[in-house]
């Protein structure tokens, strides 16, 4: 008979706890959220090489079901909108645009267009459990100190899951937020990292229903959302 082997004792300074936990639930709490997010990522090539990659994204997010994603990158620009019905991404550089029938919560909507292939950066933050991974997936937790970032200084937390070792920079205060993500993959060839500067938050924004229409431009195509995504001529990440 097989025995399972013992799950890994999970090992977490009750201070990167506390602080994570407050910033969880001030998104969870927060009705609805603005941030811009300015990533960079890598990718390994065959060769060993790493090449890195940049985008923004502009969030806003409006629960309990509407979403906008502003990207541009590298690779191009795309806009991700979801209404509460229906779920659009385009592309203004191809002016085409896919649009499907969507769940009626932003968690489900986030999980379809992920199975689609759609690359949606930070999505974690998105979700009514924002950090779910924090107690779910964590195996190691440590508070880094109270370190200089942009001017302020901020709480520094250092996180390790199965995979990947996290960096998170929180600016304390009555509003904790997110400075900075840092994500190495440590288990991937080449250990890649991702990094991704958060700012401009805002967890009181006025928005309006027209941030989340879609209507297409004059010559705008429309292709099926699976065959875009089916063949990687959709996603831009």
């Amino acid at each position: 008979m097989l025995i399972a082997e013992p799950a890994p004792a999970r090992v977490v300074d009750p201070a990167a706890d506390r602080i994570m936990e407050r910033v969880c639930e001030q998104l969870k709490s927060a009705p609805a959220f603005t941030v811009r997010a300015d990533i960079s990522y890598d990718d390994v090539l065959k060769s060993g090489l790493k090449v890195q990659y940049h985008r923004s994204n502009e969030v806003v997010l409006d629960r309990p079901n509407h979403l906008r994603i502003d990207s541009e990158s590298d690779k191009g620009r795309r806009t991700l909108l979801y209404d509460g019905q229906t779920v659009t991404v385009f592309d203004p550089d191809l002016n085409m645009y896919v649009r499907t029938p969507a769940p009626d919560t932003i968690d489900a909507t986030l999980d379809k267009v992920v199975d689609y292939g759609v690359a949606v950066p930070l999505e974690d933050l998105m979700r009514i459990e924002p950090c779910a991974w924090l107690n779910e997936e964590v195996t190691e937790g440590y508070y880094g100190g109270w370190h200089y970032m942009d001017g302020r200084y901020v709480h520094h937390l250092l996180f390790r899951v199965a995979a990947a070792d996290f960096q998170l920079w929180v600016e304390g205060g009555e509003v904790p937020v997110m400075r900075k993500v840092i994500i190495e993959y440590r288990e991937r060839e080449g250990a890649p990292r991702y990094e991704a500067l958060l700012s401009d938050w805002n967890l009181r924004p006025s928005v309006k229903e027209s941030d989340f229409a879609f209507t297409p431009p004059a010559g705008a195509d429309r292709i099926e959302f699976r065959a875009a995504y089916d063949t990687g001529k959709g996603d831009r990440p």
